[in-house]
């Protein structure tokens, strides 16, 4: 592996568990009070929204979507009307399939912080 993909993982992880003891402290100081909820509950919830919105930042909003469903459908129709060579259905499919517009980087952040919750929840289930 080359040492900018193992500095970049390890700016990825160093950032998860940074923002990992944050939520943890602010859970610690605002649950402090409360016999509800401890703080390593709300990590358990906390862990699974920060996967999913994770997951849901990496899948971003690119591809295909209706509109260039749309788009093919009218340049098949136009093609078959007039005859002549358009913008075929296929050039807006190949254009669109790969342009997604996440936030892959952000998207990782989350999924390992939410990772991180869930093994300090269950880490901490093991110990009580």
């Amino acid at each position: 592996m080359k040492k900018t993909y193992l500095w970049h993982f390890a700016i990825l992880v160093s950032v998860s568990l940074m923002l990992t003891a944050i939520v943890y402290f602010i859970n610690y100081t605002l649950l402090f009070s409360t016999a509800y909820v401890s703080s390593t509950d709300m990590l358990f919830v906390e862990g699974i929204l920060f996967i999913i919105l994770g997951i849901l930042l990496i899948l971003g909003s690119g591809g295909i979507n209706l509109w260039s469903v749309k788009a093919a459908i009218l340049g098949a129709a136009t093609e078959a009307v007039y005859g002549e060579g358009g913008v075929t259905p296929s050039e807006l499919f190949k254009r669109d399939s790969w342009k997604a517009k996440g936030f892959p980087r952000l998207g990782l952040v989350l999924l390992m912080a939410g990772l991180f919750m869930l093994v300090i929840y269950f880490i901490s289930l093991a110990f009580r």
